[in-house]
């Protein structure tokens, strides 16, 4: 089996965030491999060797396996009478009332069992609720009579540093049959230095749904001890960097907004996979959500009519409008910044919103209805409320007491990630608050 797997060609469906990266690197390693994507727009940037997308070493790895012919890539699987490893990398939206919509997979399972052959491995990469692997790619393909290898290997890297982890993560393996185990290992043994075989599908679809609640569920402590300490004179980054300095037993992130095109979704897919009367994934994700809310309510409360009746337009600035900044990404998906222009935009009527990210481009932003900029100080300038939204490195660079000097009178520079806490005073009435830390920052700024 080894043997025939070095001589087959991969086809890769869906040229997205995850199946893009994976190519360009299977590419890289010696495979032949092949990427299917009906989206326009990202044949046209791979015809240019570049990904739609920021990812560090992205385009230049693309440029290399296009020009020595390793990677290749249409709207259509092409027909091959030789034997081919398929991998379904398409996303699992949620529809507005946050239920995951498998179209994606249902079509993308359908285009492969119309080129499947006997001996054929297929391989679901995409993130979905239990169960999905066999009761719709398993019966899809299986309405072919074709003989086929089915196994649920999840991605599991981090968006900004896929190509450098791609090949030391290890990779979860599920099948549910031997055969099937033993060639998807085959497989991945030639991608990465390790890989972790585990029971059965269903086994491998739990643990990265499990993984990714973790994480949100690690965020949303912190999240409620910020939502607690608002409403005293305490500081919740306080609490948490005190409470875990030289203390073992104490690891509790940086409160703030928490997103993403993982984070955001999964849980919802993990909860609609069970019927549960108390969800902790699901109180984590709303705890996360919350934020939005609770902050603008912080806003209105201190601007007054200010924001809320205002016949004037009241300037907001986002900077860093991606889901995260470290690594950099342009990804818009998930991202909480989008949350809070929407909330902002029903809540209050006569508002201008303003917007800067250091790797997004004004193109992605247009359908966010504000006006993008291209520096965080043409952003700020004569602003009344400035959100500093992600980490991105860049807004640590941020002169608040110069840029407060240009704001409008009384205005406010909130930040999400407690950057600035040290700042009690700034000059021309603007005062600093952020998240976690609402009651001090009114107590110690210089707001009537």
């Amino acid at each position: 089996m080894t043997r025939q797997l070095e001589d087959q060609q991969v086809i890769v469906v869906g040229l997205g965030y995850v199946g893009l990266t994976l190519s360009a690197y299977l590419a890289n390693i010696g495979m032949s491999v092949h990427g299917v994507e009906v989206r326009d727009s990202v044949l046209s940037s791979l015809k240019n060797h570049r990904a739609f997308f920021v990812e560090e070493n992205l385009d230049a790895m693309l440029d290399k396996v296009i020009r020595n012919n390793n990677f290749s890539f249409s709207k259509l699987i092409p027909f091959s009478e030789r034997n081919r490893t398929f991998i379904i990398t398409v996303g699992t939206p949620l529809t507005g009332t946050n239920k995951p919509n498998l179209d994606f997979i249902q079509k993308a399972a359908t285009e492969v069992a119309n080129s499947i052959k006997n001996g054929d491995l297929v391989i679901l990469r995409s993130t979905v609720k239990l169960g999905v692997t066999n009761k719709i790619v398993r019966d899809i393909l299986s309405s072919t009579n074709k003989k086929f290898h089915l196994a649920f290997c999840p991605e599991r890297t981090l968006e900004g540093a896929a190509l450098s982890e791609i090949g030391y993560l290890p990779q979860i393996i599920g099948a549910d049959s031997d055969e099937d185990l033993e060639c998807a290992t085959q497989f991945f043994e030639k991608v990465t230095t390790s890989v972790v075989k585990v029971s059965n599908i269903e086994t491998a679809e739990m643990i990265k749904l499990v993984d990714n609640m973790q994480r949100d569920t690690h965020f949303a402590i912190s999240n409620e001890v910020a939502r607690m300490c608002n409403k005293i004179n305490v500081k919740a980054s306080e609490v948490i960097f005190a409470g875990k300095n030289k203390y073992p037993r104490t690891n509790l992130a940086t409160p703030g907004p928490v997103g993403g095109p993982c984070l955001e979704k999964d849980t919802y897919l993990l909860n609609d996979s069970f019927n549960l009367s108390l969800s902790l994934s699901k109180t984590a994700r709303l705890v996360n959500e919350s934020i939005i809310d609770d902050s603008i309510s912080f806003f209105e409360n201190y601007f007054g009519e200010r924001i809320s009746k205002s016949k004037i337009d009241f300037k907001i600035a986002v900077i860093g409008l991606a889901f995260k900044g470290v690594p950099e990404t342009n990804d818009l998906r998930g991202s909480m910044a989008l949350r809070i222009i929407k909330a902002l935009k029903n809540k209050f009527r006569n508002i201008q919103i303003f917007g800067f990210d250091p790797i997004v481009i004004e193109e992605e932003t247009k359908e966010l209805g504000i006006e993008f900029v291209n520096t965080y100080d043409e952003a700020m300038n004569k602003s009344d409320l400035v959100l500093l939204m992600n980490n991105h490195p860049i807004i640590n660079e941020i002169n608040l007491t110069s840029q407060a000097e240009k704001m409008n009178s009384g205005g406010m520079i909130y930040d999400y990630w407690s950057r600035f806490e040290s700042i009690s005073s700034l000059p021309n009435g603007v005062i600093s608050s952020s998240w976690g830390s609402h009651s001090v920052s009114l107590n110690e700024g210089n707001h009537d």
